[in-house]
């Protein structure tokens, strides 16, 4: 038998090698396991964090900036470009905690960086400036341990019908709403008379339907009773002032006015008249007066007479602290940066002339009581009634929300400026 002594030992020593190597892959193996746990971890905490810095702006936009435009926004607090408050959800009147500035949001331990912009799909060249109803908000997170993460959404307004009213709604027979968003819905009862009006769109209510709503091919539209509600913006007139043109001043029943850098000066305006027993500016519609531009007014505001003409409308935006009525052969279009044509603390009477299919009224009218549509006017944007009490001294030019006579609206959802706002599209990547 060959001696075999001595093999013990070398056998021994690689059983102890292979051990030692098998043991040090499983070691290097769990430790990679270990490092991609805490990664994914730290990804994770990142995006979460950059997730709350996201729902952050969207409760600000939907709460205590719910009023402000996003090209209002897109100026900042101080309403002026190129200014360090662009982009920045800081100012406005927040408290320090809902603020979120240039130098971020503690959060947690973490903190998240918030800004916003136009939308790139907007079109228009101008940054300042929003005409498709969304912005871009972008929030990055860098967490305790040095992760980060960014979130990017485009934010936009979840489209109402052109006409809706906090309160009951009446239609004739002989009214339009035309256009994508050409529906109409009350937070109370909708009723119709006749053969109804034509719609492009629902017929819904928190309370009854009642009548006819027909499409634009002649069947009938869909009628949903029992619907949620559609929450009316409360707006008020005088948070929009800011950079108007003209404010024509009531103190004391005298009559003033300012230009836009703040001259007074005592009396009125050209082409408009005071009446301080019932506290109204009337404007007659000469050819020329008055001037085009947004009017801050404090009182009631009664537009009567030629305003511009079809074929150039009269760039007028008319902010009111009481009621307003529009009348006689307009055509205006807004001044005001935001789009809004018409908003009254009271209410809103609507008519006018029309016979070259032009429109009449163009842009946002809004009452923070009741409206009044009649007469052959055509209107091209949304008309909303908040149904609230009449302001003191306000005139009640509209008893109750109704749209009559052969009054019409095309509504294509692009003038929407006040609606509940949501993520639209969302774009989260780690490890920015």
């Amino acid at each position: 038998m060959t001696d075999r002594r001595g093999l013990a030992l070398p056998s021994a020593m690689f059983a102890l090698v292979a051990i030692a190597v098998l043991l040090a892959g499983i070691f290097v193996f769990a430790d990679l396991q270990a490092k991609a746990v805490r990664n994914r971890e730290r990804a994770t905490r990142a995006v979460h964090v950059a997730e709350a810095g996201m729902n952050h702006a969207l409760g600000l936009l939907r709460g205590s900036l719910k009023s402000q435009s996003f090209t209002r926004l897109l100026k900042g607090w101080d309403n002026a470009v190129g200014t360090a408050d662009d982009s920045l959800f800081i100012g406005w009147g927040l408290a320090a905690e809902d603020q979120i500035p240039l130098a971020g949001q503690a959060y947690q331990g973490h903190t998240y960086f918030v800004a916003f912009r136009d939308d790139p799909a907007d079109g228009d060249g101008n940054p300042a400036a929003d005409i498709n109803g969304r912005i871009r908000v972008r929030c990055r997170a860098v967490t305790a341990d040095g992760s980060t993460a960014e979130v990017e959404a485009i934010i936009g307004a979840i489209p109402m019908p052109g006409i809706a009213a906090d309160g009951n709604l009446s239609f004739g027979n002989s009214n339009i709403i035309a256009g994508e968003c050409g529906g109409v819905h009350a937070n109370g009862n909708l009723t119709s008379v006749g053969g109804g009006p034509t719609i492009n769109g629902l017929a819904s209510a928190t309370g009854t339907v009642n009548g006819n709503y027909l499409l634009p091919g002649g069947g009938p539209a869909t009628e949903v009773p029992g619907a949620a509600e559609v929450a009316i913006p409360d707006l008020n007139p005088m948070n929009y002032c800011a950079g108007a043109d003209f404010t024509l001043i009531n103190t004391g029943g005298v009559a003033s006015w300012k230009n836009a850098v703040g001259v007074i000066t005592p009396g009125v305006p050209g082409g408009w008249t005071w009446d301080a027993g019932t506290e109204t500016w009337t404007s007659n519609g000469t050819p020329l007066l008055p001037l085009p531009g947004t009017y801050c007014i404090q009182g009631n505001a009664w537009i009567t007479g030629n305003q511009g003409s079809a074929a150039a409308p009269k760039a007028l935006s008319i902010l009111a602290t009481k009621s307003i009525r529009v009348e006689g052969t307009p055509y205006i279009q807004p001044d005001h940066a935001d789009g809004v044509l018409l908003m009254a603390a009271g209410d809103i009477y609507l008519a006018g002339n029309n016979t070259t299919g032009a429109m009449n009224y163009q842009g946002l009218m809004y009452a923070a009581a009741q409206c009044q549509a009649q007469g052959n006017a055509k209107a091209f944007g949304q008309l909303l009634c908040a149904n609230g009490l009449q302001p003191a001294g306000a005139i009640d030019w509209a008893p109750g929300n109704a749209v009559t006579g052969n009054f019409s609206l095309n509504s294509d959802c692009s003038g929407h400026l006040f609606n509940k706002r949501r993520v639209l599209f969302w774009y989260p990547r780690v490890g920015t």
